[in-house]
């Protein structure tokens, strides 16, 4: 998620200039809104799809095989007939022959009949044998007929049963194979809805106790709090950006942030490598940080802007809009404005804070003679303006160039791509 929208900043600063990436910016930021099954994750939707696909392939198999055991009984080679094919015509042919035996017999025993009929005292002894004998072949042969119309229905009836089943099967794996069709389809449509991520803004960033004006020499330590003010349980992680945008060297201004192992640096597109697990609705959770001036830094102009973004392959897939703080660079030795009224001591109201993949401190302090900003700094955030995440990347950008602001969000081994 967050490498796809650093990506899409840095193809469009080619040809537009950042009011214009302000302005076409919602088109970027709102996305078509998730649409997965409850509890599933990306892991378990890719999984889906796996086995989708497996049993579309294995459907479709089936039913090639089922449509060419159709062709065997069916549409076979008159050359090269089937077995069951084969062994119905030979008991027909046998049923035809037993009955032309048994008509030959029943003539044989009709021409004794007549034969004792016409016979004088001296051959009528040898027609009654003959009658005898043709009455006995007639018995034999309507026994032989009875078998083989017996023998020639069954193979008959089993090349029938053989070919209805084929057909059955055939249709059977259509319709399974259409299911699996349809099954697959509606398993990359979830795939799809959950890799696309939507905008909400409930899902709240704010800088507490970050001064409006930085002296150069001096460090300004504050509080970024992320509240999911969604009706949704999330995975989320920060995002950032710190610059001098005028007036000064970016290597003048140093970001950090703090986690169990203490202070660690980030770069100016950089954000702190964190997540965190199951944040409630409702619930908050902080992560300290703080800016530090060289010294020498000269009197200028920078930036700083947070937003909540959704973990690795989170569902549903949301992030807020990203807050833009204004802040006054200062030489050595001046004195900032006085804190103005309302700002809050962010250890007045301790957050919640889930167990992240790697961990946040949130032990608020503010740097001597700082004027916290509260959430509500000069500039957009004096009058409480959110800026997209893409309209702020396209300003960082501009000032760092599209290439480094890509290459940090690759650092993330988290990224969303």
């Amino acid at each position: 998620m967050q490498k796809r929208r650093y990506l899409a900043v840095a193809a469009a600063l080619a040809v537009a200039s950042p009011l214009a990436l302000s302005a076409a910016s919602p088109a970027f930021a709102e996305p078509a809104p998730a649409v997965t099954a409850a509890g599933s994750t990306v892991q378990e939707l890719e999984k889906a799809l796996a086995e989708a696909r497996t049993a579309y392939a294995e459907a479709m198999r089936a039913r090639i095989e089922a449509y060419d055991k159709v062709e065997a009984l069916l549409e076979y080679d008159k050359d090269n007939p089937p077995a069951l094919v084969v062994a119905a015509e030979k008991a027909r042919k046998a049923a035809d022959e037993a009955k032309a035996a048994l008509d030959a017999a029943a003539k044989r025993v009709d021409d004794a009949k007549a034969a004792l009929a016409e016979a004088d005292e001296a051959g009528k002894a040898a027609a009654e044998q003959e009658l005898a004998d043709a009455e006995l072949a007639l018995a034999d042969a309507r026994q032989h007929h009875l078998e083989a119309a017996e023998a020639a229905e069954q193979a008959g009836t089993e090349l029938d049963d053989a070919r209805v089943a084929v057909l059955r099967d055939y249709e059977l794996a259509k319709k399974a194979e259409k299911a699996a069709e349809e099954a697959l389809a509606k398993a990359e449509a979830a795939l799809e809805k959950a890799r696309q991520c939507k905008k909400d803004k409930a899902l709240k960033a704010k800088a507490i106790g970050l001064p409006e004006q930085l002296v150069a020499g001096e460090r300004a330590t504050f509080t970024f709090r992320m509240t999911n003010g969604s009706e949704h349980t999330l995975d989320i992680r920060p995002l950032t950006f710190v610059l001098i945008d005028s007036g000064g060297d970016q290597d003048d201004l140093k970001a950090e942030w703090k986690d169990g192992d203490g202070w660690k640096a980030l770069e100016t597109a950089e954000s702190p490598d964190v997540t965190f697990a199951g944040v409630e609705p409702g619930e908050r959770v902080d992560i300290r940080m703080r800016l530090t001036l060289d010294k020498d830094a000269e009197k200028g102009h920078a930036v700083a802007a947070f937003a909540v973004d959704p973990a690795e392959d989170a569902v549903p897939c949301l992030y807020g809009p990203m807050k833009s703080y204004d802040l006054e660079v200062l030489p050595a030795g001046s004195t900032p404005n006085p804190s103005p009224s309302g700002s809050g001591d962010p250890s007045a109201s301790p957050s919640p804070s889930p167990s992240p993949t790697g961990s946040a401190t949130a032990s608020p302090s503010a740097a001597p003679g700082a004027s916290p900003q509260g959430g509500t700094g000069g500039g957009l955030a004096a009058t409480g303006a959110e800026v997209t995440s893409v309209a702020l990347t396209a300003a960082s950008a501009l000032v760092l160039g599209a290439g480094a602001v890509a290459v940090s969000r690759r650092r993330k081994a988290g990224a969303r791509s």
